[in-house]
């Protein structure tokens, strides 16, 4: 009788979890489909649906985004910058309440671009003491690299990367080449079409940058690990989508525990089941070799 009711209980327990992980993955589901909803009423709204693929488009997006938001911390209603979630604030969130600095802009852009088809990335920029300085996007068109500016940045950064082509490339060259000659000429020439003072204001602001799609350091810093890892290599693009979509995440991280729930449940029944069904009875085995009865 012990063992029937524990088979009850465990039987009770498994089907409790099923049916909650069940749940917050519906709940996730639902504010998902709404923060899509929401994205297109922006873009529908300011009319930029249609647009080509190109970086004339997708610095309008950005203007439009610079535009929108309050990036005054002091006068923020909604967004608690203090106590803000792992995953930060979904972009249904910001476009409703549009406030927020560079990070929540990045977010918010690289939705943006990715539902009108751009392949765009987040990445941050750090100074000489490698603190981080400023978020923006990454964006690839046609196999070339350049980067989009996000919100709360200096007006002259700004400017400088709405004119010309900075990218990962430019990086390599200024700071990570062996040979002191080819960054020298790149300053003095401006091979991206930039004059020398402006790069060696930006490179001297920025000097490392790093794709944040897959955040290493906040995983590590939030387990107890100070530790900062840099991203040289530019992330997949449904990576780079996913971890700006934290009600996606969030639905697949509880669809994985619905179905973990479900399996455990399944394997219960199936125990359950070859224990009530009978079993066939082994045939006896005749000795003795062919053509033997086995009498004196």
């Amino acid at each position: 009788m012990k063992a029937v009711s524990r088979q009850k209980q465990y039987r009770a327990v498994l089907t409790l979890i099923w049916v909650l992980a069940l749940l917050p993955s519906m709940y996730y589901a639902y504010m998902q489909i709404q923060e899509d909803k929401i994205v297109d009423h922006y873009l529908s709204q300011n009319k930029l649906f249609g647009l080509r693929i190109g970086k004339e488009t997708a610095v309008r997006v950005s203007d439009q985004v610079r535009e929108d938001f309050n990036v005054n911390e002091s006068s923020f209603a909604a967004l608690n910058m203090a106590e803000r979630p792992f995953l930060r604030e979904d972009v249904g969130f910001l476009l409703t309440h549009k406030e927020g600095v560079c990070g929540e802009g990045t977010r918010v852009i690289v939705n943006l671009l990715s539902r009108l088809g751009f392949n765009a990335s987040r990445i941050t920029l750090y100074n000489r003491e490698l603190q981080s300085s400023h978020t923006l996007v990454s964006v690839v068109i046609d196999e070339q690299e350049f980067f989009l500016d996000s919100i709360n940045s200096p007006a002259e950064v700004n400017e400088l990367l709405r004119n010309n082509n900075i990218s990962s490339n430019d990086f390599n060259l200024m700071h990570y080449s062996d040979n002191i000659s080819t960054r020298r000429e790149f300053v003095r020439t401006g091979q991206s079409g930039i004059g020398p003072e402006g790069l060696i204001k930006f490179f001297d602001r920025y000097w490392l940058y790093s794709y944040e799609a897959t955040p290493y350091s906040k995983l590590l810093t939030k387990i107890g690990f100070d530790v900062r890892v840099f991203n040289f290599k530019r992330p997949n693009q449904w990576i780079s989508i996913l971890s700006e979509k934290p009600n996606k995440i969030m639905f697949l991280v509880t669809l994985i525990v619905w179905v973990s729930a479900l399996t455990m449940y399944l394997l219960h029944k199936i125990r359950i089941i070859r224990k009530i069904l009978p079993m066939k009875p082994k045939e006896k085995e005749v000795k003795g070799g062919p053509g033997l009865t086995g009498s004196p």
